[in-house]
């Protein structure tokens, strides 16, 4: 059967939790008297400040003893050997859903009040599923500042209904249990790369439909449309675009689209536009012996004058010395 999520009748009482044990009967959460050992204070510490923490799907679970919590971080859980399930909702309009091993599932901030994930402790030998943990404002900014982060916004205004990918290969959920492994920059870099992955990935299920009736599903309303914009921005930057024009699209006003878009990106609506057109000629400048000129036309600014002064203020140089950077391998 695939992995897809069922919705199953109502519980009227929560299942039970085990003790994460570990492969010798203890409790992975506790410690032995005494100091702990320096190396494992200082990877405390530096997990408390990374942006993205993951622990065991079985001990997280066992933490998580208040479903009537809002969550706060976007939460990535990879379904371990055993079968987990999910409640959204309250009251008559809750749902519970089942998961089958090996299931990915993504959930925003600020899902309803009853939202409750609840793994079942696997037999010893066998695998834990494992969740991942990050903040949406860090994201947030790095998209005004990078727009190749800007991939993963619709992915996020997803989130904020709950998603379930469907048919992930072996491959994505291994690089989501690598993420467990690293540290720093190689944790941060893994952690993009299956971002990127799950951005591209067209085959999932929202979790909450319209039925919830909580305030924050009509910011994600907003924030959907303001992604479908995007969508559209990024197939056809090199067009003339105007805010009337794109908001047309997604059904909006021309002053609440602009607000909603700020709001959203971080970014006015041109300066978004203009990040798009000069990240694409830095890819072309690098790979391509395109002259500069015809880059410049190609990614849809309407004179050379105009690019270099809008890419002087972006990258700091000019088109040309950034190719020749890029051919002195600093670029």
């Amino acid at each position: 059967m695939p992995l897809a999520s069922m919705p199953i009748s109502r519980l009227h009482a929560k299942a039970a939790l085990r003790t994460p044990r570990g492969p010798h009967g203890i409790d992975p959460t506790a410690r032995r008297g005494g100091p702990m050992p320096a190396a494992t204070v200082q990877a405390d510490a530096l997990d408390s400040s990374a942006t993205v923490h993951c622990e065991a799907a079985a001990v997280f679970s066992a933490r998580r003893h208040d479903p009537a919590s809002c969550l706060h971080d976007h939460e990535l859980h990879l379904i371990g050997a055993m079968p987990a399930r999910l409640r959204l909702g309250s009251g008559a309009d809750e749902e519970t859903y089942s998961f089958a091993p090996g299931t990915v599932v993504l959930l925003g901030p600020r899902l309803p009040r009853s939202l409750a994930f609840e793994h079942r402790v696997p037999p010893i030998g066998t695998p834990d599923g494992l969740v991942l943990r990050f903040s949406d404002e860090p994201l947030r900014r790095g998209m005004a500042l990078f727009p190749e982060l800007g991939d993963v916004g619709p992915l996020l205004a997803r989130a904020r209904q709950g998603v379930q990918f469907v048919g992930l290969g072996m491959d994505t959920r291994a690089r989501l249990r690598r993420i467990e492994t690293l540290n720093g920059l190689a944790r941060f870099a893994e952690f993009t790369a299956l971002l990127n992955e799950l951005a591209q990935w067209t085959d999932y299920h929202l979790l909450a439909g319209a039925v919830l009736a909580d305030e924050t599903f009509d910011e994600s309303g907003r924030a959907l449309r303001i992604h479908k914009a995007i969508d559209h921005i990024r197939d056809n930057y090199a067009d003339e675009l105007s805010l009337a024009e794109v908001g047309a699209i997604i059904g909006m006003r021309e002053n609440a689209f602009s607000r909603c878009f700020r709001r959203t990106t971080g970014q006015t609506f041109t300066d978004f536009v203009i990040g798009l057109r000069v990240a694409k000629a830095c890819r072309l400048l690098a790979s391509t012996r395109q002259q500069v000129s015809s880059i410049c036309y190609e990614v849809g600014f309407n004179n050379i004058s105009n690019f270099n002064r809008h890419f002087r203020r972006i990258k700091g140089m000019t088109p040309g010395e950034f190719r020749a950077g890029c051919l002195r391998g600093v670029g």
